[in-house]
């Protein structure tokens, strides 16, 4: 069964357990970037070789943008959330999997940020 809704709310909710997972571990900024770029490496790579025109290098390569839609089935239900105010030869879906990555990546960072924040508040002997 299909409960309209039901998959932005649990796009959602994967992004929140990323947050969760980011910010329970005390890494330094350079390990949280690490981490962050083993799991979207994949994206990465599939994303740049798309844009620099490399996906048509075999015939392999023409599945390119189909494992790049299947990386990002968790957050896919959030592009639908976009309107498509531009008009371009492809659909607007397909230029948001180019972000998706990047955007993916900054949210597994923004839980250090917020940390090392937090912990300047707590220590500073003059706030």
């Amino acid at each position: 069964m299909y409960y309209p809704g039901l998959d932005i709310v649990l796009a959602l909710l994967y992004l929140l357990i990323i947050w969760w997972e980011a910010s329970y571990k005390n890494l330094s900024l350079f390990l949280q970037c690490l981490v962050g770029l083993a799991w979207q490496l994949p994206a990465l790579y599939l994303s740049l070789s798309i844009i620099m025109g490399l996906d048509q290098a075999t015939d392999f390569s023409y599945y390119f943008v189909f494992m790049l839609q299947l990386w990002h089935t968790p957050v896919m239900p959030l592009a639908t959330l976009m309107p498509n105010l531009i008009r371009l030869d492809k659909p607007f879906y397909y230029y948001e999997l180019f972000v998706f990555a990047p955007l993916l990546w900054t949210i597994y960072l923004l839980p250090w940020f917020r940390r090392k924040k937090l912990l300047q508040k707590k220590f500073n002997p003059l706030a």
